[in-house]
């Protein structure tokens, strides 16, 4: 055999060896795409499809999912103090200031307004498809719960007209009857249209803080509102 036969021969195994190689890389990467394929493929950087699933998910499925953990939302606090003046007299027909003693209680106390989320429903989420909105409707806050702190409650100190002798003594009825009466005022005192307005407000940022993410994960080309619905 010639020179001339030996490197036609040598380059016919170099390539048939090397077609070899390449045929086995392929098919073992065809293999392991196989062994790994998850069944999600991938339509655009934010959205998936799994392989025979019609599901579509919906706002009001996730929204209203689990109601129960997220019962009462507090919008807005507001402290504030009331006074209340006892007054014992002699005789209890007699208005006059010599013979009356006086009292005065003030309590410190703190109002929660609150949004029932848990009462939320299908009819408070108004999916605008077209317009890519999704609007959730609220009730207005309100004031739910009043809280006195029992250690800044502040006893004055006795005023006592001339004729009279020794303290002020109260009952428990008594000591009742002027709590009912100062959480009254507390209450009156809170529900103040300022208040209102300001718990409004904050009611609207809060419950859009908590479901815009949500909202962005079923679907970021959407816009959330959120307006109250009375």
């Amino acid at each position: 055999m010639n020179k001339t036969n030996i490197q036609k021969a040598v380059c016919a195994v170099l390539l048939v060896a090397t077609l070899s190689i390449i045929i086995a890389y392929n098919v073992r990467k065809d293999n392991d795409t196989t062994r790994f394929d998850d069944g999600i493929e991938m339509i655009e950087p934010n959205t998936i499809k799994l392989d025979g699933s019609g599901v579509r998910v919906s706002f009001s499925d996730v929204i209203l999912s689990k109601p129960n953990e997220t019962r009462k939302l507090v919008a807005y606090e507001v402290t504030g103090d009331v006074s209340y003046t006892i007054e014992d007299r002699m005789l209890d027909s007699l208005d006059w200031d010599p013979t009356k003693k006086y009292q005065t209680v003030t309590y410190k106390g703190k109002g929660s307004f609150v949004v029932d989320l848990d009462k939320l429903n299908k009819s408070n989420i108004i999916d605008d498809e077209e317009n890519k909105v999704l609007t959730i409707k609220i009730k207005h806050p309100y004031l739910d719960t009043i809280e006195i702190d029992p250690d800044k409650v502040e006893i004055g100190s006795q005023k006592s007209g001339f004729f009279t002798i020794g303290s002020i003594k109260l009952t428990v009825q008594d000591y009742n009857t002027i709590e009912k009466e100062l959480s009254r005022r507390l209450k009156e005192s809170f529900n103040e249209a300022s208040n209102g307005q300001k718990a409004d407000d904050l009611a609207l940022k809060a419950v859009y803080d908590i479901y815009e993410p949500v909202v962005k994960a079923v679907d970021n080309r959407y816009t959330l509102k959120i307006e109250f619905s009375n």
